[in-house]
């Protein structure tokens, strides 16, 4: 493991609003995540599992653009106030030089920025996504309109296999395309999990943090193995579905996203992986037969038809992941008849609050 340095090493810390624990030896973030997840869950983690790197780990920055075409992350606590962000440490140096070279592109070019006051401008946000272990990159304009002829003139400072225009004409601050128009490449760039290859959209779900994806895929592979059938609720890309479905005799992955499926069942046959994947809301599914379920739901939880789905169709084992251990907590105390047989912190978001956990349940009285 690669231990933090004593002190913030980003020249935009304490301003930005990407990083709180910098200042904190990375020792003592685990414990504090430790008693975070003990707090939210009401019993402490069998273990604390550390990133295998904590610089320059996540896979996505979804940097912000200000009308005055500052390109970068929110100032803490100021959604209205901007950080130009010229260094960091989360993402790569590559994913720097890119932001960077675009900021001057936008600036020389005369592309206005957007206001989120006003709704007026442009360019909204540039999205970067690496393959930690591919090397490939896609980076993507969100813009209130469609810009491609003026995008292919970008040259990149480093490797760019997707230059992509996201196209949200919608008032809500987000990131998220309406509709994808392809600059340069193609619409996806690889990742390789634990041998496995998958291909990732702009809009699709996917592990922030490549290098603790690992980790939780081998957590819900020892933990489905041997059984028969393995529901994957909220499977996005097949990440977990698709491991799990070489120990088990039928894996089906459940998401509600119609891309996000197309790229899992594209995922599954290069894979050579049998898993199926439905379209489908999870809250709608009713029954669920089947002997094990992959819970990997939003921050917002798991929804109440779903729990009560769940818990009607008693699976011998549910193993829930959740970036909200608060609201993960809630969720167990609602699946009666279950118990919590192990719990595991994951830390994915070096230099946050932020942690992951999974919870592994198997059917019988509470403790």
């Amino acid at each position: 493991m690669r231990v933090a340095d004593s002190g913030p090493r980003c020249p935009h810390y304490g301003i930005c609003g990407g990083c709180s624990l910098q200042h904190v030896p990375y020792s003592e973030q685990l414990e504090l995540k430790r008693r975070r997840v003990a707090e939210a869950v009401g019993r402490e983690p069998d273990e604390v599992l550390p990133s295998p790197v904590i610089w320059h780990y996540r896979n996505r920055m979804d940097y912000a653009v200000s009308p005055e075409l500052a390109v970068g992350l929110r100032e803490r606590g100021k959604w209205w106030s901007y950080v130009d962000v010229r260094t960091c440490l989360l993402q790569s140096p590559e994913a720097d030089a890119v932001r960077n070279a675009f900021r001057s592109f936008a600036l020389e070019r005369g592309i206005p920025g957007y206001d989120t006051r006003r709704h007026s401008g442009i360019l909204r946000y540039l999205v970067i996504r690496e393959g930690k272990f591919t090397g490939e990159r896609m980076v993507a304009a969100i813009t209130s309109e469609p810009l491609v002829d003026k995008l292919a003139e970008f040259s990149p400072p480093a490797r760019v296999d997707s230059l992509l225009n996201g196209i949200n004409r919608g008032l809500s601050d987000t990131s998220r395309a309406d509709e994808v128009l392809i600059v340069k490449g193609g619409d996806t760039i690889s990742e390789v999990l634990s041998g496995y290859r998958f291909r990732i959209g702009l809009n699709t779900f996917f592990q922030t943090n490549s290098y603790t994806a690992e980790l939780l895929i081998k957590l819900v592979v020892e933990e489905v193995s041997g059984s028969r059938t393995v529901y994957d609720l909220y499977s996005g890309v097949g990440t977990l579905t698709i491991p799990a479905s070489a120990v088990v005799e039928y894996a089906i992955g459940v998401e509600s996203d119609p891309q996000s499926v197309d790229l899992a069942r594209r995922n599954a046959s290069e894979n050579g992986s049998g898993a199926d994947f439905l379209t489908a809301r999870v809250e709608a599914l009713g029954h669920i037969d089947a002997d094990a379920v992959i819970l990997d739901p939003p921050r917002g939880g798991v929804h109440p038809k779903a729990l009560g789905a769940i818990v009607s169709s008693s699976p011998s084992k549910i193993i829930y992941l959740s970036c909200n251990p608060a609201k993960q907590g809630e969720d167990l105390a609602k699946l009666r008849g279950y118990r919590l047989e192990r719990l595991v912190a994951v830390d994915q978001f070096p230099h946050t609050p932020h942690v992951e956990t999974v919870a592994v349940l198997s059917r019988g009285a509470r403790l």
